[in-house]
């Protein structure tokens, strides 16, 4: 009888301890789809997000920039109009320099000279093969005379020709109208430089016994009443030693560059007050 009922004991242990496992293991079963589902679906759901959100933010990123774009077209014309303002004006700033050395040079020059000379602004030009002259905006009326010596402190420009109430022809040297008495300033040797238009000036009248050399500079001589002794003409380029003749064929380049001036000083017939 007890054996009986301990069978019968373990035998519903048996049975409860199945359906336990049984339980457990269904339940096991039911849960992994739920879980494989919902991984599945999660996943789908985070891939259309994250493709959401790069699409959003892609599209803000364009316009973004294409706004930024289109505010730099907006500034670009300003700031184009900006930098063609301040070139400009570093370009008159540049001029006012330039002038400002060149009237302080010949300031100090004409403080320097015991001559009367008259600052005057060159306002014409007439620059041909073989005439050259120019127009300066003081005459008469300002004490410019005709036969008056105009220069500047590099060296000679030329003389008066013609004389209005208050502008004024001037000859160039380079002229072949042109003729100033003239010394070598090494040597001493007097000759006359007459200008030769385009090609300069040369040196006539010099003896074939003469020790001049290329290189040596010629100065005024002060034996005419145009200019005063020793103001620089121009520098000897090249001497020809003719086998026939007395003199020497000689070319200057002349001490200033004619094209490039804007003020000049006429040398005055009275001498300066000082």
């Amino acid at each position: 009888m007890i054996r009986q009922e301990t069978l019968y004991k373990r035998l519903v242990i048996s049975l409860l301890s199945a359906v336990v496992v049984i339980f457990f293991v269904a339940v096991g079963i039911y849960k992994k789809p739920v879980q494989w589902a919902e991984s599945l679906v999660g996943g789908v759901i985070y891939s259309v997000q994250e493709g959401t959100y790069t699409v959003v933010f892609g599209i803000q990123g364009v316009f973004t920039h294409y706004f930024f774009l289109v505010g730099l077209s907006d500034e670009n014309p300003r700031l184009k109009k900006e930098i063609e303002r301040l070139s400009g004006e570093v370009n008159r700033l540049k001029e006012k320099e330039a002038l400002a050395v060149r009237l302080q040079g010949l300031l100090n020059f004409k403080d320097a000279s015991p001559l009367k000379l008259i600052a005057a602004n060159v306002i014409g030009r007439e620059m041909g093969p073989w005439f050259q002259t120019f127009m300066i905006n003081k005459g008469s009326s300002e004490g410019v005379l005709v036969d008056m010596g105009v220069i500047v402190p590099d060296g000679v420009v030329g003389k008066v020709i013609k004389s209005l109430p208050h502008n004024a022809q001037v000859l160039l040297m380079t002229d072949t109208n042109s003729a100033i008495a003239a010394m070598v300033q090494r040597t001493r040797e007097g000759g006359i430089v007459q200008g030769m238009g385009e090609n300069g000036a040369r040196l006539k009248y010099l003896p074939r016994v003469s020790e001049v050399l290329e290189g040596d500079i010629m100065i005024t001589s002060g034996l005419e009443g145009s200019f005063a002794k020793g103001v620089p003409i121009g520098q000897i380029k090249k001497i020809e030693r003719p086998e026939d003749g007395f003199f020497l064929n000689i070319t200057l380049t002349p001490a200033i560059a004619f094209s490039k001036l804007e003020e000049v000083l006429v040398l005055s017939f009275q001498e300066n007050p000082q």
